[in-house]
């Protein structure tokens, strides 16, 4: 009588799945090594910010108090970039961008693709695939109040732009539940003038958490959208104080 085997014998090797996990690995490290070469996107000279600016190649949140603090700061990020960026967006009309005003803040209408998804899954569907692209400089995902993003999700985004090498932004109101998230750093963003002023906006700045270095701020910057810098103030008033 012949022995029967004391383990079973191991399942052929998929192929076709590990070559595809072979790629995917090797798109993350050539990736993570462009956007270790790039430099950091610069937010202001005058801050002192762990590694120079928001890393490329990563994910970060921006908690805004009003829409318009949250989508100007973005812009300017998104502006710096240096390529083509995508703003994606569902089908609220309240979080659709207005393409003049990102232009006064340093994005392009001719680098800017707008998306609009119907569902937010589309949406997060659409900001994964356009960081995964090389040809991709940046990507913004608007969410509303409601939405919430679980662990899992901000981890695939992150690895999304550690694939692409590109600027990865989550753009969400303050109002909003804050869960646990792989992003690099998360912002919070709040108005010191009003929406409608036409002097050059400024804007209360914290970094409330970042993976390379401790919490920093409250600072106060002002937008010069004729010279295109963001200056730091003398000192951060409280939010709705307008800036001399």
């Amino acid at each position: 009588m012949q022995n029967e085997p004391l383990t079973p014998p191991e399942p052929a090797l998929d192929r076709t799945a590990m070559l595809a996990a072979l790629r995917a690995r090797m798109a993350r490290l050539e990736g993570a090594a462009r956007a270790g070469l790039a430099p950091a996107i610069p937010v202001c000279d005058a801050l002192n910010l762990p590694g120079g600016g928001l890393a490329r190649g990563a994910l970060h949140e921006v908690q805004a108090a009003s829409p318009g603090a949250g989508a100007g700061f973005c812009a300017v990020l998104l502006g710096r970039s240096g390529g083509s960026v995508l703003w994606i967006a569902t089908g609220d009309e309240a979080a659709s961008p207005w393409p003049p005003g990102l232009a006064r803040h340093g994005l392009l209408p001719a680098n800017l693709v707008l998306v609009r998804a119907a569902r937010a899954e589309d949406a997060l569907w659409a900001m994964e695939e356009s960081l995964r692209c090389p040809a991709v400089s940046g990507a913004l995902l608007a969410l509303g109040e409601e939405s919430r993003l679980e662990l899992t999700t901000t981890r695939r985004l992150q690895l999304a732009a550690e694939t692409g090498g590109g600027l990865g932004l989550l753009l969400r109101p303050e109002a909003a539940r804050m869960e646990p998230s792989a992003a690099t750093t998360r912002w919070r963003v709040t108005g010191l003038q009003g929406a409608e002023s036409f002097a050059d906006p400024s804007w209360r700045l914290e970094l409330l958490r970042a993976k390379a270095g401790p919490p920093a701020g409250p600072w106060a910057v002002t937008w010069r959208a004729a010279a295109g810098r963001l200056d730091l103030e003398a000192e951060a008033p409280a939010p709705g104080q307008a800036v001399g």
